[in-house]
C-alpha cells in the first residue's frame, strides 16, 4: 500500500503527507474532510476479552483505501501489574484518501463468528476527500 500512498501523494502535488486526521467514537456521524494522500486514523473503544471486535461493513470503498490491518491495544485501568482490576482497550483503523470522492464508513462491534446477530454497537463516519 505504500506505493499506492506514494502515487496518491504525487497525484495531489504534495511533496510530503499532511498530518493525519484523528477520529474517535465521539466523532461519529460527523463529516470528516481529507485531502488526497492524507491519512485518517480512527480509534474505537474495544474489549477483546468480550470476544467482540470492530468490523468494517463495506466490502469496497471509493475514495479511501484501508492502510494495513486494524491494531488492538490493551489498556489496564486500576490496580498494579499483579492485580489488574479492569481491562479494556482500543482498536485503531487507518485509511488513506486515494482519490477525490465520498465514502460512508460503517463499523459494527460484534463477535466475528456471529454475523447474523445484531451488533452490540454501530458507528458511522462520512468521509469526503478532495
Amino acid at each position: 500500500l505504500s506505493a499506492l500512498l506514494a502515487a496518491a501523494l504525487l497525484a495531489s502535488g504534495c511533496a510530503s503527507p499532511r498530518a493525519p486526521v484523528i477520529a474517535t467514537d465521539l466523532d461519529a456521524d460527523r463529516v470528516i474532510g481529507l485531502r488526497v494522500g492524507q491519512l485518517l486514523v480512527i480509534t474505537l473503544p474495544a474489549d477483546r476479552d468480550s470476544g467482540r471486535q470492530w468490523q468494517l461493513e463495506q466490502p469496497t470503498l471509493q475514495a479511501l483505501a484501508l492502510d494495513g490491518q486494524p491494531t488492538y491495544m490493551r489498556e489496564t485501568v486500576g490496580g498494579s501489574a499483579d492485580s489488574q482490576t479492569a481491562q479494556s482497550g482500543s482498536e485503531t483503523w487507518r485509511f488513506v484518501a486515494v482519490r477525490a470522492g465520498r465514502d460512508e464508513l460503517h463499523f459494527a462491534y460484534r463477535h466475528p463468528d456471529d454475523g447474523q446477530a445484531p451488533p452490540a454497537r454501530v458507528i458511522g463516519y462520512s468521509v469526503s476527500a478532495r
